[in-house]
């Protein structure tokens, strides 16, 4: 997984970081690793692009990035679908009925749920 920093250590979100990097051992450990990891003062994303094995029965066309962060005064796990770019269609940003801090084990779950069927009732970012 190709992990990339945009200056999250110097913020002060190692909590965030270490987390996020709990989560994505959990996903390694599940066979559903990210293909590419963005950490950012704020959270963390991780990308899985088309024809990613994890993504292959689902509905995600290009691809989709799931991320803990914050976005319009909420904080927790998000998704949005990746567009034909490869870039995150931020207007369909979705969030994850999951806590903010769930155990990695409970997110690779809802991620396989995710994965396979995509939103049914989205919740979308304001």
């Amino acid at each position: 997984m190709a992990v990339r920093d945009g200056g999250s250590a110097a913020t002060g979100y190692a909590e965030i970081r270490q987390y996020c990097s709990a989560a994505a051992q959990a996903l390694e450990d599940a066979g559903m690793p990210p293909g590419e990891r963005w950490d950012e003062a704020g959270g963390t994303a991780f990308y899985w692009t088309e024809g990613d094995r994890a993504l292959r029965q689902g509905p995600w066309g290009h691809g989709v990035v799931v991320f803990w962060g914050v976005r319009g005064g909420r904080r927790g796990w998000g998704c949005a679908p990746l567009d034909a770019a490869g870039g995150p269609a931020l207007d369909a940003v979705t969030w994850l009925p999951v806590a903010p801090w769930v155990a990695p084990g409970l997110l690779v779950g809802q991620l396989r749920r995710l994965f396979a069927e995509g939103v049914e009732a989205p919740e979308r970012a304001g």
